[in-house]
């Protein structure tokens, strides 16, 4: 069977595999395509159950989708970004995406799986706290009828790039670091979609560069990959649909909650493997 044979070693159910993995590829496209990314946090464990645990491989596979569905957001959202946040970002993200190049590489020894297990799983625990602290803050916030509102200074730039170069490059989890940079800028929803979708699609090239390099996309990746380009066509069109289809304040309402999923969905994860 062709599709059999594109799937990489190592994959135990072809059929989990397109299921679970179609289903992950069109959740981060409408994401990135509606709602700015957050909710893409949840492909990454869909994946690696699609890929049946192994989660070096489901990143790797991943990244080459994220890419494509980056396309089709800013495609979709072609020129209506905001420079300056974007710019911002890009100097911190940089040495992130070099630190974390750092961890997978020194992770990739042959002693090295349980180490990797515990960073990852102190990854998920980091970010998902950082998470639902911000989606906290903003319901404090809201009650007591004061905006959050900033506009950001470089280092604090700095440090929200960096996060996010270090977390996207480990686990494809910069979603909430990202949206607690741009939704306090309070920019039109178009616009911070854009913005968050820029972001990603420069960022996410630039991880191409460790993962080649640490051998986590390969030609059979690649391959696995391609078998699920539909799905990430048809999640950016649902997006985009989704995404017109609310207001502002629902619109702002459904991004936080997603971080709010995604925050405890993390953290769950991570204290559960540290727990094993």
């Amino acid at each position: 069977m062709l599709s059999w044979s594109l799937v990489p070693a190592g994959m135990d159910s072809l059929a989990r595999f397109l299921a679970v993995g179609s289903v992950s590829a069109m959740l981060l496209s409408m994401a990135k395509t509606g709602f700015g990314g957050s909710v893409g946090l949840l492909s990454t464990p869909l994946m690696i159950f699609a890929c049946g645990g192994n989660s070096r491989l489901a990143i790797g596979i991943l990244l080459p989708i994220l890419i494509a569905a980056d396309y089709v957001a800013l495609a979709a959202w072609l020129g209506k970004w905001n420079w300056r946040a974007v710019g911002m970002l890009l100097p911190g993200a940089a040495v992130g995406i070099a630190a974390g190049w750092a961890v997978l590489h020194a992770l990739a020894g042959p002693r090295a799986a349980g180490g990797a297990d515990a960073a990852n799983a102190w990854l998920k625990v980091g970010v998902g706290a950082i998470a639902l602290a911000f989606v906290t803050l903003h319901v404090v916030r809201g009650l007591s009828g004061k905006p959050l509102a900033f506009s950001p200074v470089f280092w604090q730039a700095g440090v929200a790039g960096s996060a996010a170069g270090v977390s996207s490059t480990l686990a494809h989890a910069a979603g909430p670091v990202v949206a607690m940079y741009m939704l306090p800028q309070q920019m039109p929803r178009g616009q911070y979609v854009a913005s968050t979708a820029l972001f990603f699609w420069i960022a996410n090239q630039a991880k191409l560069i460790p993962y080649f390099a640490e051998n986590m996309i390969n030609t059979s990746t690649l391959w696995a990959g391609l078998l699920l380009v539909p799905a990430i066509a048809a999640g950016g069109l649902l997006g985009k649909l989704l995404h017109r289809r609310v207001n502002q304040a629902q619109f702002i309402g459904i991004v936080y909650g997603l971080l709010a999923l995604a925050g405890f969905w993390l953290t769950w994860e991570g204290v559960a493997a540290l727990v094993r």
